[in-house]
């Protein structure tokens, strides 16, 4: 086991980047998803999330996924051929489904 993020900020964040991973074969866990209830008792930097890999030998490659989603949500809005704007995260236009230009 390896941890790859010490702390993400919030359980959505670490589902959404454990769900990339483990759509591109990499094994992960997410820990710490229900000590936020146990915050002022313990240091709130415990409370946190963790993102931790089954194999140290993914390290490399998760973390080249896990910059390659930052960057996208960091991205300008695109527009599609049919003229919607459509938020960076997404892949696909929600109105004619067409997939977002490369």
């Amino acid at each position: 086991m390896k941890k790859l993020f010490m702390r993400c900020d919030h359980p959505l964040q670490a589902a959404h980047y454990a769900n990339v991973l483990r759509a591109a074969g990499i094994g992960c866990q997410v820990r710490n998803t229900t000590l936020a209830g146990a915050m002022g008792d313990i240091p709130f930097l415990e409370c946190a999330p963790q993102l931790w890999l089954d194999s140290s030998l993914d390290e490399g490659y998760a973390r080249q996924l896990i910059a390659e989603v930052q960057q996208q949500l960091d991205a300008p809005p695109w527009r599609c051929v049919c003229g919607e704007d459509i938020e960076p995260q997404f892949g696909a236009c929600w109105r004619c489904g067409a997939p977002r230009p490369v």
